[in-house]
């Protein structure tokens, strides 16, 4: 069997050098011409999925008919022997696959779960080895979810991720129906309860960056600087409580309104290090380490709704204040993803050894933190929270790559919405230009959110000459009705960064979708050899 002609893809994946043909595969083909008709030597153009690769015939096929092919490799020659389903060169029907995948469930002796992978593979017309899908039938064999497996390990075998265990876990992990929020509670809750002598400073570092991520400084900041803003209210006595609880109980001197305005002005500017200057000339004591436990203390009270009526009305009231800077707080939120989570963290490493300067490698993320804490964590609920958690995190990495001329990112970050915890995914699909850099006129983004009112939402925009269109998935009766009364103003905002808004439109969901539901379903389909 001899590839005429092979094209790169303009952005080749890991294993682009890899033979696409080896020995003990497996593929379904199917004869399209015969060429040499009356001579000695005759030729096959046999399709094999989006492939047109020839053969020479020493054996009489039926152009037109598909066949089922074992690869074989002899001295350097790859051979495709006929596996004949009667004997006599028998073609399996060209119009159902299932007889050929239940022929390789009895010759492999595998369960029959793995029906429907091996008919997807076959219809696809791509090659499958017996000891690639032995390891899917290992790994899937201890899972409850075998459909979610076996459609795991279709998009790595689709994708050409190399097919291994640690690969297989992180895509299962990013499918997780916990909320990372969730993940990241349930990681730190189990972190504080270790007794004194296994709290190591690996593991003070991951809980308190874990605190972090969950309350991020500016959001403690901002929730102080309104607490401040209380002590001239009748809210006096209840922001006294709370600011006690902050340990900032001792106020050096009246806050005046100048002083109250410089240090909301600090905060919302992002400058968190005027912030603690001017908080450490009204509070002397004031360090921002022990602050910001304590504001992690103080929330995990208020979620539990164990503070006093008062302290649990006034908190709840500061929180809801903070819905009105929502999108700033969003956008703030994914502009540090990447680097909290970690996504940049091999990255760095390989610009490290490039540059020889070994100290960026000890950039401070999530995953780095979660690869150091699990070499010395024996408690086995605690590494398996963890070990989850990093598979998450690398989950989305492997997610969030290029195909053909497409450019994949999926994103899955816990933000704050006023008091409201969610998560929110966002799947982005771009094409690159020949300069490599993303073309800002055609892209597809999908953001996937959960909320207290409307529930699950999906937001879709597609963008095409710069012309936008959006859908919101959402079966809320009223929501059509507020769509349209923001529609004016959508369509001023996109305007002034140079885009025209088509259409935005409130659509019922036909199906429950997970938001990596929406990753697995895109595929690029190209052509890779030509004759």
């Amino acid at each position: 069997m001899n590839r005429v002609d092979k094209t790169l893809p303009i952005f080749p994946t890991g294993d682009a050098a890899r033979e696409r043909f080896r020995h003990g595969q497996v593929v379904f083909g199917k004869i399209e011409r015969i060429q040499g008709e009356g001579e000695k030597e005759k030729l096959a153009l046999v399709r094999v999925g989006n492939e047109i690769v020839t053969a020479r015939l020493r054996t009489p096929l039926q152009a037109g008919k598909q066949y089922l092919f074992e690869v074989v490799a002899e001295n350097d020659t790859i051979y495709w022997k006929i596996i004949d389903k009667e004997g006599g060169n028998h073609p399996f029907p060209s119009s159902d696959v299932d007889e050929a995948a239940q022929y390789l469930i009895r010759k492999w002796k595998l369960p029959n779960d793995a029906h429907s992978f091996l008919r997807f593979v076959l219809q696809e017309k791509l090659p499958i080895a017996k000891e690639d899908i032995e390891k899917a039938v290992q790994w899937i064999g201890q899972l409850e979810d075998k459909q979610k497996g076996w459609e795991t390990f279709r998009y790595m075998f689709v994708r050409r991720f190399p097919l291994t265990k640690d690969i297989f876990t992180s895509l299962l992990a990013v499918q997780n129906d916990a909320p990372l929020f969730r993940q990241l509670q349930t990681a730190e809750r189990q972190l504080a309860s270790l007794p004194p002598e296994q709290q190591t400073n690996s593991l003070q570092t991951l809980r308190r960056y874990l605190q972090n991520i969950m309350n991020s400084p500016k959001n403690a900041y901002e929730v102080l600087v309104k607490l401040l803003a209380s002590l001239q209210q009748p809210e006096r006595k209840a922001a006294l409580q709370l600011l006690s609880k902050l340990g900032l109980s001792s106020l050096q001197n009246n806050l005046s309104s100048e002083q109250l305005m410089k240090l909301q002005d600090a905060v919302h500017n992002g400058d968190l290090q005027q912030a603690r200057q001017y908080l450490q000339s009204l509070f002397p004591a004031f360090e921002e380490q022990p602050f910001l436990e304590r504001f992690q203390m103080l929330y995990a009270s208020y979620a539990d709704g164990s503070l006093a009526e008062e302290e649990q009305r006034l908190f709840s009231a500061i929180l809801t204040q903070s819905d009105r800077h929502v999108a700033s707080s969003v956008f703030h939120a994914l502009k540090e993803a990447l680097e909290k989570l970690g996504f940049q963290h091999e990255a760095n490493i390989r610009l490290a050894l490039e540059t020889k300067t070994p100290a960026e490698t000890t950039m401070t993320s999530l995953k780095p933190l979660l690869l150091q804490a699990l070499e010395n964590i024996h408690e086995p609920e605690l590494k398996e929270t963890l070990q989850t958690l990093l598979h998450h995190i690398t989950g989305q990495q492997l997610l969030s790559k290029a195909e053909g001329p497409l450019q994949h990112l999926f994103l899955q970050i816990p933000v704050q919405l006023g008091e409201h915890r969610t998560d929110v995914a966002i799947y982005w699909q771009g094409k690159r230009q020949k300069n490599g850099k993303i073309d800002p006129d055609y892209c597809r983004i999908m953001f996937y959110f959960y909320l207290d009112n409307l529930k699950e939402t999906v937001v879709d925009v597609r963008i095409q000459q710069r012309i936008v269109h959006v859908s919101v998935i959402n079966d809320t009766p009223h929501l059509p009705a507020v769509a349209t009364a923001f529609q004016p103003m959508l369509k001023e905002r996109l305007e002034e960064h140079g885009y025209t808004l088509s259409v935005l439109k409130v659509e019922t969901p036909k199906q429950k979708k997970a938001p990596v539901d929406f990753v697995f379903a895109q595929r690029y389909s190209g052509v890779d050899y030509r004759i």
